[in-house]
Formats: structure tokens, C-alpha cells, sequence
């Protein structure tokens, strides 16, 4: 065994858990753990000018690809609090990352010692763990959990909150003996998947909406090889906006009361079965409800049992990894596709096909000051299929949504990845005239 800081076992295993991009601001009560990422040198660290940006630039780094978990790192008190809001966000959209913060010494934690925050209390409602570390036997089986509930289940954020007496402490630890904890993913039966495809395959005009679920479990490929084989329309998300290219014939559009399109909406209202897969039926995704679930049979798969039924009761819920239930649901649509026993859903397709080359809200102003609908017009003829287009909050968020086509993609309040496809640019057409210029 190899006696060390805390701080330095814990670097070794942040570089075995392959979690190696940083985004912090030193202060005083952290400084012994950026003194072990400069000794190890394994950890990319990046400077921030806020703690908070910190912790959305990790929240970020975890959404560019499926499998990343991007660190955060801030001094004692404020720095923790400050990155409440980034916790927030990645708890709501199931973004796993890891936010370390410095603390006073244990035995200052109850006297109000300088910046001396509870914020294992504070940040319990946004993460999956928050924990101050008050033992340095403890640290390793703290990150020890703290990868393992990141990865394990719905995906989320953890706080961990080292007093600096903690950090300082050695330990006996031995690198090569650290084991990764083994991820909980559940997985629905062959059963279940058949029972929600017995009521799919009872319907008349059926719809898939894909969630952000489906992205984080990297399983886009497999949720347009569904689509392919059943026939079947996909309506995503704005979390799930991607899993299926804009210009795939069975894309169907968003729908909602914000982000969402025209199209995407009347083929939601025309549906009559409709399947959720690691969505969480969000109320801007639903609307009312009343109008959003009236005469059509919903079955609900998410990788949280919780989410199921919390905002509405389906006739079928299941339990499962996006993924895993794709995998499934493909293996028994190509059985019954072998066996022809699969519906022909064609004329649906076709119909909801027409309301996309159709039911497009108008874009072209000439409008002098130069309206928002024009701007994105315009975007859209400029950038290329690999262009990521990113929006704050709100308004901007919302047009983004309904005016970007398949050449950009509007995001929510941070980065989204591309899709995994996209269609060209609209073409220059004769009605999309230069905008005049503003008389002097």
C-alpha cells in the first residue's frame, strides 16, 4: 500500500474513472486539491471567471458526448452555492457531472466558521449524492459512489465537499486495486417490450416521442432502425431533438406549446396510440392534458420508475434503459416483420409526411427593423449541416426551436450535440430576396 494526501487518492481515481476535464476557480479551501491535479497531471483543468460558469461549462462538456462527465471545482462557501444554478440544470436534464468543493475544517463546521456553508444540505435537493467528506478514510468510497450513482439509473449531478483538515489528511491507498462500482441500468423483459408492442401494432396511426433519455444512452441509431422497421412517425423532445435527423421522412416534428412546429402538433393531435421512450411527458412537451392524452393508450418506458405516471397514468409503464428497450423492441419488430404479421403504416406515414411539407409557419418578412422569423431564414441558408446552433432561455430558445431546420439545432440553456444526421440547406429560391436596406 502507498500512503498519500486524500487529495492525491482522489485524483488517481477521477484519471481511472476516465473523468479528466475540469472547470474550476482555485480559492484557499480547495488549493490542496488543485495542488494534487498539478502533481498528477492527468486532469485538463480550465480556468473559469465564476463558479457558476464553472459548473454549466462542466454541465456542457458531459452533454458533448454520451459517456463524459465533466468536473467542477470551487473553493468553500460561495463557490458552492454559486453552482447551485449548474446543478439545477443537469438534475432537470439528466446530465451526469461532478461538482468538488472546498470546506472549513470539520471541527469548524458547526460555529459558523468563514465560509463555512452547509452545502451538503443545501445542493440534497438538485444532485443524486451531495456529501461532505468528514473522514479521510472515506474519501475514495465517496468518488467510489459518486461515479457509480452518476452513471447508475436516470443520469445526474453529485456534489462532493471536502474540509480542507480532509484533504491535507494521508491515507494508505492503492491505485491498482480501485474498482469502478457496477452501473445499475435497468432492462425491460421480453414480456413487457411485447405487451407494448401488441398495443402499438392495435393502432391505427401510432407515434414514437423520443426523449433525451434516448441520447444519453447513445441510442439514436437504434431509435430510427425502430422507426425504419415499424413505419412508424418519431416526434422528439426538445432534450431529444437529434435522435432522429430533421429531414428523415418518419420525423415528425416537435410539438408542444413552445418548441415545437405546426405539423409536429396536428400529427400529435391525430395520433391515437403514442409510445414514450426516456421521455418525462415535460408540461411545454404536453401542454394541457386533457387535449394532449384524450383518446389515445400511452405506453411510458424511462430508466427512472418514479417518472412513470408522475404527470399522467399510461395504460402500460416499463422500467428500462432507452437503449436496452430499443434493442428489444427491434428484435421482436423483426420477428414479426419475418413473419408479415407487422401493420402497413405507410398512409400514416404519408399523412404526417404532408403536414410537414405543409404546415410551416411563415418565415420570410421583409420587415424593417428585421423580424426574429427573417433572421433564422437567413441563419439557415448561411451555415452549413455541421453547425450547432446555441440559445439562451426563453424567447430565443422558443424561435430557435421552430425556425431552425436541419442545417442548425436550437438548444435549451446549454450546448446540445448535433444530430447525428442532417439534410442540406434550404435552397436560395426566388421569394427569398435580399432584405432592402433601411432608408438613410
Amino acid at each position: 500500500m502507498t500512503r498519500m494526501r486524500t487529495v492525491d487518492a482522489a485524483v488517481l481515481i477521477l484519471e481511472k474513472e476516465g473523468a479528466v476535464e475540469a472547470f474550476g476557480l482555485p480559492g484557499a479551501a480547495i488549493n490542496p486539491f488543485y495542488s494534487a491535479m498539478k502533481a498528477h497531471g492527468g486532469i485538463r483543468h480550465t480556468l473559469a471567471r465564476h463558479v457558476e460558469g464553472a459548473s454549466h461549462m462542466a454541465d456542457g462538456y458531459s452533454r458533448a458526448v454520451a459517456g463524459n462527465i465533466g468536473i467542477c471545482i470551487g473553493t468553500s462557501g460561495p463557490a458552492g452555492t454559486d453552482m447551485i444554478t449548474g446543478l439545477y440544470a443537469a438534475w432537470a436534464d439528466s446530465i451526469p457531472i461532478l461538482c468538488i468543493t472546498g470546506q472549513a475544517p470539520v471541527a469548524k463546521l458547526h460555529k459558523e466558521d468563514f465560509q463555512a456553508v452547509d452545502i451538503e444540505t443545501i445542493a440534497q435537493t438538485v444532485t443524486k449524492m451531495a456529501m461532505t467528506v468528514r473522514e479521510p478514510g472515506q474519501m475514495p468510497g465517496a468518488f467510489q459512489k459518486a461515479f457509480q450513482l452518476m452513471r447508475s439509473g436516470r443520469p445526474g449531478p453529485v456534489l462532493l465537499d471536502l474540509p480542507i483538515d480532509v484533504q491535507l489528511a494521508q491515507i494508505e491507498f492503492d491505485i491498482d486495486a480501485y474498482e469502478s462500482l457496477p452501473v445499475e441500468k435497468p432492462r425491460a423483459s421480453r414480456v413487457q417490450l411485447e405487451k407494448a408492442l401488441n398495443l402499438l401494432t392495435a393502432a391505427t396511426r401510432p407515434l414514437i416521442i423520443a426523449g433525451g433519455g434516448v441520447i444519453n444512452a447513445d441510442a439514436s441509431a437504434q431509435l430510427v432502425e425502430l422507426a425504419e422497421t415499424l413505419g412508424v412517425p418519431v416526434v422528439p423532445t426538445l432534450m431529444g431533438w437529434g435522435s432522429i435527423s430533421d429531414d428523415h421522412p418518419l420525423m415528425a416534428g416537435m410539438a408542444g406549446l413552445q418548441t415545437s412546429h405546426r405539423y409536429g402538433n396536428a400529427t400529435l393531435l391525430a395520433s391515437d396510440f403514442v409510445i414514450g421512450i426516456g421521455n418525462r411527458w415535460a408540461n411545454r412537451h404536453t401542454g394541457g392534458l386533457d387535449t394532449y392524452t384524450a383518446g389515445r393508450v400511452f405506453v411510458h418506458i424511462d430508466i427512472e420508475p418514479t417518472q412513470i405516471g408522475r404527470v399522467f397514468s399510461p395504460d402500460l409503464g416499463i422500467t428500462s434503459d432507452a437503449g436496452a428497450a430499443l434493442d428489444g423492441l427491434i428484435v421482436l419488430a423483426r420477428e414479426r416483420q419475418q413473419a408479415g404479421t407487422l401493420p402497413d403504416y405507410s398512409d400514416w406515414a404519408a399523412e404526417c409526411a404532408e403536414r410537414k411539407a405543409t404546415l410551416h409557419r411563415k418565415t420570410h418578412f421583409d420587415n424593417i427593423p428585421i423580424k426574429p422569423q427573417r433572421v433564422y431564414e437567413e441563419m439557415n441558408r448561411a451555415f452549413g449541416q455541421d453547425t450547432v446552433y446555441v440559445s439562451t432561455i426563453g424567447l430565443s430558445q422558443i424561435a430557435g426551436a421552430r425556425c431552425c431546420t436541419s442545417s442548425v439545432r436550437a438548444s435549451g440553456s446549454t450546448p446540445r450535440r448535433p444530430a447525428h444526421s442532417a439534410g442540406p440547406c434550404p435552397p436560395r429560391s426566388a421569394w427569398c430576396a435580399p432584405i432592402p436596406a433601411a432608408p438613410s
